[in-house]
């Protein structure tokens, strides 16, 4: 089993570079809500039920809370509000707001502001009896003076209970009950409201404390939720709170004003320090690997390093170099690796030494290895790049504490306050000596940072990985993160200019690989639009405070959606995205190379066709729901077909009825296989939507659908009372895996969250409409209960081989088969790295051509059907193959293993000529009757030709009985001395036509 947890926090839990090391605190307790999931029907009824048509300006759109039943974004084209300045405006607009039985004395008299390079955002939040009110939120957002966004998070008619509050004691024995603290710190933020929809429907007045301390050796920040009135934990979170030392911080070339009492102090420019003697100055260094472990150490520059000369602190600058007012030489200056936005520790001590300062220009080789400087120089430097775009941003603006050497191998990670880097170890290099490494972690402390000064929490897995990602590639200038990562080659972790992950087809529930996709985004439209960063930055830093991560795990269609909506709203120059933005084509190109569009959580809703009759016209319907408000860029529905295999597809444009949705195809000669999918287009050309998912690919393609035309069933295999190809081989010599052997049984299924049938990992029911019996399935699962991957294919492939099969004697035939592939489940390591694979075989199994070869999970059943003339000629010697394999890579994560299940069932061959046709001298009535099923006894036959011959035979292929039926076409034989089990007898009906049937024996 290759199972692989990831369980991410709701804030500070730890944020890894890698695939395989991620952090929990068992101390952490969540709020529980409603996640129920956004729908047009529920958006309609939240519409209708709200005074939003009351208020609805021409073209806005809204998109409605179920917590509160109002507006949680609304925008459109810009309103004009009256008001002298901005600030008069958001004041003035409040007033609109009453219509939604806002009161305007609960709005909060303080306002919180953001600045990005286009809009200008204002935030308060709601009061209830003198209570702040918690995940209360009113927000305007203004371009060019009108207002384009507006959100009303609000909760009415509160009310909270009169009873008497616990003391403050009782309240901090609650809140830290069963956490084991050091050193602890409390920080009392007061009594606040906790709505009901996050406190099991009743508004609770609750205590806000910051409990901080270490717990098992690591310093916590928790905010915790204590109820006034019973004690009860309603949340405990560890958030970052950081507090910072004053410094006086001298730059060169300035020197202290007079002070005056109760006055900070302040620097001023020396007019005459070009005119005095040589100071001490000079520039500081040390050995450090610019970029990559595999790349020579060189001399480089020290940026911001703390320098406490005479009792005062100076600064070198970017560049590393510095200079002083001090006109005299100093010997033996303790000298630490410390600056302004990094101190560096190793084992908890800060590389120090003593250094001497000539009166005069001095090149320092500062206190540190090479692995403590190069982190050093990285994490200031990538301070450094997030300030020159968010100028106004200033929560990083400290020392972060800077681990090297941290226990453990193959990672590096950042838990809330501060970075860490493991040293060499489990064939990886020393994380700290990989820039890219270091700018990712440090972008973690971007984004949960830069959330927490919006009053919000980054809480997508997904994004914080994506986000991080880009923060390094736009530092570096690199599409792949992590070069140098190992200690055998100069590869990377992730690379973003070759194979883009796409949504959904690649979101597998793992935070790095589904980051991939919104990172991925972000590079290729940087790459779209000419590559120059400063034209990305642009667009990436007014989208960031759009408040798109706060999406939770799993809904990261949602999430990418918005990202695309405020990146074309960054980039829009007249506050009107429906007549195109400078560089709407690039933006939608670059995001929908990875399946993110304006549609990308619209769902098609199909039924389909499996069977058509021939020469009759096809009709192949589907309905879209387009959620509100994307119908606004809805281009239309497509059919993409075909009718071989050889054969481009045909793309062409649905019928529309309001969201139903046609097309008829032309009646096709028998024997045909059409193939075909479904998709949307938006009116930028986005795609997405596409049914069955990945169908749409030029290589590496899901199933699409299959409709069969003109065409009957012969030869049936469906493992429960059909066996008509005869014994299949389940596995060959040539197999590898270890475990997760084909077998034929009744499957139990497998389940990420057990009782949960939507998590399904292994197929928990054969495909045949009936009761639960048998298929093939690659290693039956030791019970519902047991957790994924106990009995998957691992460490190889195994194979399932028909017997030959004779198609001489077939006018044109087709071949379907419903099989269940999962190679990337919730929590599986290496995800999509291995294959399904289908061959078939014209020359006894001499040769082999694919019919299937993807790594496209679906985990569901889905169908296959081919012409088997549109691949190889018909001959006695026909056979299929089905493989599921395992690959292994050694050095790889887990040697790449991965999670990997299968099964296969319903093997049917169909031809063009119907069986029961009025021309044929065939009587109807042949079907064979064996009774009864199961026995324990006397197994007895009908129907059969007469004096023909019967074979029993058991699971392995084995003769266990044979016989001649009577001349009336019946015969019986006795089971007593068969174990119990399954058994096919092959007999001929009495048409003389080939049949095996299955039966058990008790």
């Amino acid at each position: 089993m290759k199972n692989l947890l990831a369980i991410i926090g709701v804030f500070i839990a730890f944020n890894a570079m890698g695939a395989d090391s991620t952090g929990y605190d068992p101390n952490e307790i969540r709020l529980n809500f409603n996640k129920s999931e956004y729908s047009e029907y529920q958006q309609v009824l939240l519409r209708n039920n709200s005074a939003w048509e009351d208020w609805n300006s021409y073209g806005w759109m809204a998109m409605m809370s179920p917590k509160t039943g109002l507006p949680h974004r609304a925008w459109g084209n810009g309103l004009e509000i009256e008001g002298a300045d901005l600030e008069a405006k958001h004041e003035n607009f409040l007033e609109e707001l009453q219509i939604f039985g806002i009161d305007l004395i609960s709005i909060s008299s303080e306002i919180h502001q953001n600045r990005s390079s286009k809009h200008h955002r204002f935030f308060q939040s709601q009061t209830f009896n003198g209570y702040p009110v918690l995940f209360s939120q009113l927000q305007t957002k203004w371009r060019d003076g009108k207002l384009v966004l507006w959100s009303l998070d609000w909760y009415n008619d509160l009310a909270i209970s009169e009873a008497e509050i616990l003391s403050e004691n009782e309240l901090l024995n609650s809140a830290i009950e069963g956490v084991e603290f050091s050193n602890m710190e409390v920080e009392n933020e007061g009594l606040m409201v906790l709505p009901g929809a996050y406190a099991e429907g009743e508004d609770r007045l609750v205590n806000v404390l910051n409990i901080k301390g270490k717990v098992d050796g690591l310093i916590k920040n928790y905010r915790t939720l204590v109820d006034a009135h019973s004690g009860r934990v309603w949340s405990r979170e560890n958030r970052i709170v950081h507090h910072v030392g004053k410094k006086v911080v001298q730059p060169m070339g300035f020197v202290k004003k007079a002070e005056n009492k109760g006055q900070e102090s302040t620097l001023e420019l020396n007019e005459d320090f070009a005119l005095t003697p040589p100071v001490v100055s000079g520039q500081t260094n040390a050995l450090a690997h610019p970029m990559y472990p595999y790349d020579e150490a060189e001399v480089l520059a020290m940026p911001h390093l703390r320098l406490a000369l005479n009792g005062d602190v100076y600064y070198s600058d970017e560049n590393g170099g510095f200079v002083t007012t001090i006109n005299q030489s100093l010997n033996n200056v303790p000298v630490s690796l410390e600056g302004r936005w990094c101190t560096i520790y190793t084992n908890g001590i800060t590389p120090n030494g003593n250094l001497n300062f000539n009166n005069g220009y001095n090149v320092l080789t500062v206190p540190g290895n090479t692995k403590e400087a190069s982190a050093y120089r990285s994490t200031s430097l990538i301070h450094d790049h997030m300030r020159d775009w968010l100028p106004d941003f200033t929560d990083l603006d400290f020392s972060l504490t800077t681990n090297i050497d941290v226990e453990g191998e193959c990672n590096a990670f950042f838990d809330g306050t501060s970075i860490n880097f493991y040293d060499t170890g489990g064939g990886c290099n020393p994380t700290s000596l990989i820039a890219d490494v270091v700018y990712h972690e440090y972008g973690h402390g971007i984004n949960s940072y830069y959330y927490n000064s919006l009053g919000a929490w980054f809480q997508n897995g997904a994004m914080n990985e994506g986000y991080a990602d880009f923060w390094a590639m736009s530092m570096g200038d690199i599409a792949e993160i992590g070069k140098g990562f190992y200690t055998d080659n100069n590869d990377g972790i992730r690379r973003y200019d070759i194979d883009p992950k796409v949504y959904p087809d690649d979101i597998v529930g793992e935070v790095h690989a589904d980051g991939e996709i919104i990172a991925g985004a972000w590079y290729d439209t940087h790459l779209l639009m000419g590559g120059d960063w400063d034209n990305t930055l642009e667009l990436f830093v007014d989208a960031y405070p759009g408040l798109q991560a706060t999406a939770v795990n799993g809904d990261e269609g949602q999430a990418y959606t918005d990202v695309l909506l405020d990146a074309l709203q960054a980039d829009d120059d007249d506050g009107d995205l429906m007549n195109g933005t400078p560089n709407a084509a690039a933006i939608i190109e670059g995001f929908d190379i990875h399946g993110i569009s304006l549609f990308s959580y619209a769902e098609v809703e199909h039924y389909p066709m499996e069977f058509s009759e021939a020469e009759t016209t096809i009709e192949i319907n589907a309905e879209v729901e387009i959620v509100f408000p994307y119908n606004v860029y809805f281009d239309g529905v497509y059919l993409s077909y075909r009718t071989n295999p050889s054969d481009s597809y045909e793309t062409v444009v649905m019928d529309q009825n309001d969201d139903e949705f046609t097309y008829l195809l032309s009646g096709l000669p028998a024997g045909t296989v059409v193939e075909y999918f479904i998709h949307i287009e938006d009116v930028f050309g986005g795609v997405s939507g596409v049914t069955p998912m990945a169908a749409n690919y030029q290589s590496n393609a899901n199933l699409p659908y299959h409709v069969v035309v003109g065409s009957f069933p012969y030869l049936i295999n469906d493992s429960d009372d059909y066996a008509d190809f005869g014994n299949w081989q389940l596995g060959t010599p040539q197999d590898n895996n270890t475990t997760g052997d084909w077998e034929e049984t009744i499957p139990v299924g497998s389940y990420v969250e057990a009782g949960n049938p939507e998590s399904a990992v292994a197929a928990p029911a054969d495909h045949t409409v009936g009761f639960a019996g048998y298929c093939f399935l690659t290693g039956v699962s030791p019970g519902a209960d047991a957790g994924i991957g106990e009995n998957d294919v691992d460490g190889g492939h195994t194979t399932l081989v028909s017997p030959l099969i004779d198609l001489t004697e077939y006018e044109n035939p087709v071949m379907t088969y419903w099989r269940w592939y999962v190679n990337a489940p919730p929590t599986g390591a290496n995800p999509a790295s291995d294959w399904w694979q289908v061959e078939i075989s014209s020359d006894g199994g001499s040769s082999w051509q694919y019919i299937e070869n993807t790594s496209q999970q679906d985990v569901k059943w889905r169908r296959k059907a081919f012409r088997v003339a549109d691949h190889v000629d018909l001959t006695s010697e026909f056979m299929m193959r089905f493989i599921a394999s395992d690959s292994t890579t050694v050095g790889e994560y887990l040697d790449g293993g991965s999670l990997v299940e299968g099964a296969l069932d319903d093997i049917i061959l169909y031809d063009v000529v119907d069986p029961n046709s009025s021309t044929s001298d065939l009587d109807d009535a042949t079907d064979i009757v064996l009774m009864p099923n199961p026995s324990f006894d006397v197994v007895r036959l009908q129907n059969t030709l007469s004096l023909t011959p019967y074979r029993v035979f058991d699971t392995t292929g084995n003769l266990v009985l044979k016989g001649y039926s009577s001349a009336a076409g019946t015969a019986s034989f006795s089971v007593t001395n068969l174990s119990s089990g399954i058994y096919t007898v092959e007999v001929r009906d009495s048409n003389a036509r080939r049949t095996v049937l299955r039966f058990e024996v008790l």
